[in-house]
């Protein structure tokens, strides 16, 4: 009896020593919601643009973060994402997108600097951050920007006997940017196939792009109810044009999206090119009638 009663003594102090020794894990979590996300125009020379309606719009799908230098990786948003730090913790947080349309895809979007702050880390405690992210002032270019808002469109039909571009001003119909309030956007483009008219091939005017990798990236903001080609006619000085078929993008059952289309190695892959080109294009298949939005379509590089 005496040799269990020591044997169960020293169960219980070798239990407690154990329970002593634990580390407590308890993190303190970063929340950041999709809306809270804000980006700011401050340092772009707005003077280049003939409206700045659609400048912020964006569809991050994750954020990339780092806590006093340790990565902490890459979470979809909305997020609430637990840190093991405690007391001041500098955070650095940078915007990731779904690139081509692929969710299984999705890098930094290289545009835009990271933010950075500072909090007090509490174990348990939720932290709500609102990152606001500024483009970078130097070494960036829009060769090509078409937010509807001007007289007349960038875009221009392949046939003439195709539809281009109109523009609709319904404001149940029209893109709006439900990230940024102060974005007034008053029409969008707008194709419609019917009766016989069974597809459309529109281009953008002939815009020159950096090879060597620089990023460079067409994003627009879609809806449609039949699929959309996107495209690439490349100019050689010595041949006929080509074009190269980059990426199809399915119907997006009456709801509006935004694609970011990595353009770098199509454009790498021709250093001799002399200009290149955006292809928009569509087929009515099983419908009477194909309806296509656009709005906010641009061209943006690193240079």
């Amino acid at each position: 009896m005496k040799k269990i009663r020591k044997s169960f003594i020293f169960l219980v102090l070798f239990l407690f020593l154990i329970s002593c020794n634990k580390t407590d894990v308890t993190p303190t979590y970063i929340v950041i919601d999709k809306e809270d996300i804000v980006v700011s125009l401050s340092n772009l020379d707005l003077g280049q643009f003939n409206s700045p309606s659609g400048l912020t719009a964006h569809d991050f799908s994750d954020i990339w973060l780092t806590a006093n230098g340790e990565k902490i990786g890459s979470w979809e948003l909305p997020c609430k994402i637990p840190i093991l730090e405690t007391g001041e913790v500098k955070l650095v947080i940078q915007p990731g997108i779904k690139l081509n349309a692929m969710s299984t895809t999705r890098p930094i979007y290289p545009f835009l600097s990271q933010y950075t702050t500072t909090i007090q880390a509490v174990k348990g405690q939720e932290v709500l951050i609102k990152p606001v992210f500024n483009y970078y002032s130097t070494g960036l270019y829009f060769p090509l920007v078409e937010n509807f808002e001007s007289a007349g469109t960038e875009f221009t039909s392949l046939d003439t006997n195709l539809p281009a571009f109109s523009k609709v001003y319904d404001s149940e119909l029209i893109y709006q940017n439900a990230y940024d309030l102060t974005d007034i956007n008053t029409c969008s483009g707008y194709i419609q196939l019917k009766d016989t008219i069974s597809s459309f091939e529109v281009i953008s005017p002939e815009i020159d792009l950096p090879g060597n990798g620089r990023s460079v990236f067409l994003e627009l903001n879609y809806k449609c109810d039949q699929t959309l080609n996107i495209g690439l006619i490349i100019s050689q000085s010595s041949s006929i044009p080509t074009n190269e078929n980059l990426l199809v993008l399915r119907s997006t059952n009456g709801v509006w999206k935004k694609a970011y289309i990595n353009l770098t190695l199509a454009v790498s892959r021709n250093l001799t090119a002399t200009g290149f080109r955006i292809l928009l294009s569509g087929n009515k298949q099983t419908t009477s009638q194909a309806d296509y939005y656009f709005d906010n379509i641009r061209v943006l590089y690193t240079y």
